[in-house]
């Protein structure tokens, strides 16, 4: 059955009753229930209701993104539930929370508000710098070589594809490439 509401009261047809001078209209036409200021009753369409487990998954989130001391590894392992930087638009970010940005995660550098005009990027680096795992130089995960660096005994680096193992420490920062220190301070694998 259709409802109709006026002054914020809500009736079915049958149980309106239309005052016209000294007349009662009773079983009023829909024609005549408009004509007297009555309107189509539609409800509001409620949201379901979260569920217990949908609750304390916000709580949990919310509580995980505004921490400050995440390890690196922890970021990258969790990423899925680090918020994207957009989610920030218009609020502040605090020094050392984690937020994703185009398949990255970054750890923000500085407490700052975040606009939308300047997401994490080589432009922002003030702000944010992406997070990446530093390889722990086993032969299976080798560290990138770029001069000028040390090298460190019994671990593996790569440069330019070739997997090379450390024989000795350098002790300072080489300038080289490995390929010119083999037999010096590395050996080909």
């Amino acid at each position: 059955m259709k409802r109709y509401i006026k002054d914020g009261i809500i009736k079915i047809s049958n149980q309106i009753v239309i005052v016209d001078g000294n007349m009662q209209i009773f079983n009023p036409t829909e024609e005549m229930i408009f004509a007297d200021g009555w309107e189509e009753y539609v409800p509001p369409i409620e949201e379901p209701k979260k569920s217990r487990t949908e609750v304390l998954n916000e709580i949990v989130l919310e509580q995980y993104n505004t921490r400050t001391d995440i390890s690196d590894a922890e970021a990258l392992d969790r990423a899925i539930v680090i918020y994207d930087w957009t989610t920030y638009i218009g609020k502040t970010l605090n020094a050392g929370q984690c937020v994703v940005h185009e398949d990255k995660v970054y750890r923000v550098r500085q407490t700052h508000g975040v606009l939308e005009a300047y997401p994490p990027s080589l432009d922002t680096a003030a702000l944010y710098e992406v997070i990446v795992l530093t390889a722990t130089g086993t032969v299976d995960d080798p560290i990138t070589y770029t001069p000028p660096m040390e090298i460190f005994e019994g671990k593996y680096y790569v440069q330019d594809g070739v997997k090379y193992l450390c024989t000795r420490n350098s002790g300072t920062a080489l300038s080289h490439n490995l390929s010119d220190l083999v037999g010096i301070y590395c050996d080909i694998i």
